[in-house]
């Protein structure tokens, strides 16, 4: 798969990313699908953003079904939240107690 850099994003987008995108726009009419926690159903605001839904970090890719259209407040929203996941990660990592190199035998 041939992949290039987003100039807007710097992210690693593949080749056939516009495609991808207008294909996912279309599917989801340009409205927001994000689910309201208040009614149980689509937000419907108009969309600014296609955003992975299981994020690329965590192992999700670029097909479609992992794909949908986010309004402003919705996308922005979910992108801090992934950020602070992310840091709340790493911070668990480097805080987590590290083995020392005991010799074999030894009941350290």
């Amino acid at each position: 798969m041939t992949w290039s850099l987003d100039p807007s994003s710097g992210e690693c987008l593949p080749a056939n990313w516009k495609p991808i995108r207008d294909s996912v726009w279309r599917r989801d009419n340009g409205l927001c699908q994000k689910i309201r926690y208040d009614t149980g159903l689509p937000c419907l605001t108009d969309g600014e953003a296609v955003d992975h839904i299981q994020p690329r970090s965590q192992g999700g890719d670029h097909s479609p079904s992992n794909l949908q259209v986010l309004c402003h407040y919705h996308h922005t929203q979910k992108t801090a939240q992934e950020a602070a996941d992310g840091k709340a990660n790493r911070r668990a990592t480097l805080t987590a107690p590290r083995r020392r190199n005991a010799p074999l035998g030894s009941l350290e």
